[in-house]
């Protein structure tokens, strides 16, 4: 299981159903990022495992 962490400039990520979203897989995750950015507010989304402590996937900016 993968989550979304969303790096925002203003505001928080809490309110966005994409961001709190769990994915199957990292081909999932990668496509919730891509409906993410498409909002300006968006700076960045990291992709983690979804365990404690979250293991870090990769990165996706605009």
């Amino acid at each position: 299981m993968f989550r979304l962490i969303a790096t925002m400039r203003r505001g928080s990520a809490t309110n966005l159903a994409t961001a709190m979203a769990r994915y199957a897989t990292v081909e999932a995750a990668r496509a919730g990022t891509t409906t993410l950015l498409r909002d300006d507010r968006i700076v960045r989304v990291m992709i983690v495992r979804n365990e404690i402590p979250p293991a870090f996937v990769e990165w996706l900016e605009r």
